[in-house]
């Protein structure tokens, strides 16, 4: 079952309109979250992000956060996945529009919600990562800061990782810095200090890296925002990713180089998961 503008239906009965400009043009914002036996982690801060995303981008909320909260738990409970983990996604389009670029003048978004089981990754105990070759981020671009439907870049760069036979791409910016993972951030420890790309960078202001700044702020971690070189990020001791799913990854093997899990990246994801339910 999915949530559909305002009810819950059979995934096979839900019908998007064909002129739908999240379908056509990717105008649109979407969250991942993850349940831990149906408590949705993070919640109102995947919410607050969608909220201020539409409001940048001239979308309305056919609810508040608080309404489309009560449809990720409906949601939840219709697809019995309260008792054990889930992925949830959550999706905004601006809805049905006129052939053309320019938006309708009277806006009809559309807002699904769908829940499935939680899969855990298959490397467990550390991702495999490539820098990307092909896929780059535009860190100069709104929708670099804003998690929008147009996510080609991100899938070309996952598709080579995936060819390559990685878990995960590393993308970088115009500048030749890293950006991100194509589906996480990252963080390094280079030189003993743990170091992350800045939103200015590329980065996209990720729930799960917020929690983790926080998690390094309560524990007196420095860390610090800003540009990274890749061949600063070859020197690194120590490298993980983050998302909602994946938590705290560490990196094993970053373009052939072999990296162990050190004791900062050990430290926070036993911090991180004293967060979760």
């Amino acid at each position: 079952m999915i949530w559909l503008n305002g009810r819950l239906v059979a995934r096979e009965q839900a019908h998007i309109d064909p002129a739908d400009r999240g379908l056509l043009l990717g105008d649109g914002l979407f969250e991942t979250l993850r349940a831990y036996r149906g408590h949705v982690f993070k919640l109102e801060d995947h919410l607050q992000r969608m909220a201020q995303g539409a409001a940048e981008l001239g979308i309305p909320l056919l609810l508040d956060p608080p309404g489309i909260a009560d449809a990720v738990r409906e949601t939840l409970d219709a697809n019995q996945a309260s008792a054990a983990d889930a992925a949830i996604r959550i999706t905004l389009t601006r809805g049905p529009g006129q052939r053309g670029l320019l938006p309708p003048e009277d806006p009809r978004p559309t807002l699904i919600v769908s829940a499935a089981p939680y899969q855990a990754p298959p490397s467990v105990d550390g991702f495999i990562a490539i820098t990307a070759k092909r896929a780059r981020r535009n860190e100069k671009s709104l929708t670099a800061r804003i998690k929008t439907l147009c996510y080609l870049d991100n899938v070309i760069a996952q598709t080579e990782a995936e060819a390559a036979g990685a878990d995960e791409a590393i993308m970088l910016n115009n500048q030749d810095a890293i950006a991100c993972g194509g589906r996480s951030n990252l963080f390094a420890v280079i030189d003993g200090a743990l170091r992350t790309p800045a939103l200015e960078d590329g980065a996209l202001p990720g729930i799960t890296r917020r929690a983790v700044l926080a998690l390094c702020n309560a524990a007196d971690i420095s860390v610090v925002e800003g540009a990274i070189a890749r061949l600063e990020l070859l020197a690194a001791s120590e490298m993980f990713v983050t998302n909602s799913l994946v938590e705290i990854m560490p990196l094993r093997r970053v373009d052939g180089g072999e990296l162990a899990v050190g004791p900062i990246t050990k430290r926070l994801a036993e911090a991180y998961a004293d967060l979760t339910p």
